[in-house]
């Protein structure tokens, strides 16, 4: 069934937005081996594997500062990703917030359109890069923006604190 793109609306969208899915599995996570002028990801195989989810609530939160969204559909317009950004014309970065894939449409494009959708908006814009936020632990993610042509521009083992303790920022950049 063919995926659509459209602009997200805050309204309207909201329930379907919040009906995804955000869990993922991994068998691995990545550790973070820092050195003299160097960051390196290792990935590391967990005894047994690692289920994650992350809160929806934060999408739509009043401390969350993205201003575009888009929305996948079907054809039957069920929701079945998003993706959120902000344009910090400072520095000519466009942030993706948040990018979700329902679990049954992960690596099957979804995500790939949406991520095509904010680097035409980052461009249209004037942005020079996109600049993405995720953890060490999203190693599938990780590996998923890895394709998307994204490599690693920084970590921060500090970012999260004791909101999710003993995970890292990862920082991943495209060149626009």
């Amino acid at each position: 069934m063919p995926i659509t793109v459209r602009e997200l609306d805050r309204k309207r969208d909201r329930s379907g937005v919040e009906a995804i899915d955000t869990s993922f599995e991994t068998a691995s996570i990545f550790d973070l081996v820092v050195g003299p002028r160097k960051l390196e990801l290792v990935e590391r195989t967990l005894e047994k594997p690692l289920t994650k989810s992350y809160s929806i609530g934060e999408v739509f939160a009043t401390w969350s500062r993205w201003d575009h969204g888009w929305v996948a559909h079907d054809g039957d317009g069920e929701i079945r990703g998003f993706a959120t950004v902000e344009h910090e014309a400072w520095h000519q970065r466009l942030n993706l917030w948040f990018l979700y894939i329902a679990p049954a449409w992960r690596r099957r494009g979804v995500g790939r359109a949406l991520v095509e959708r904010v680097e035409a908006h980052g461009r249209e814009v004037g942005a020079s890069h996109v600049w993405i936020e995720t953890s060490n632990v999203n190693v599938p993610a990780v590996h998923a923006y890895e394709r998307l042509g994204y490599a690693l521009c920084g970590a921060d083992s500090r970012f999260y604190g004791t909101y999710m303790p003993h995970e890292t920022a990862i920082y991943l950049a495209k060149s626009l």
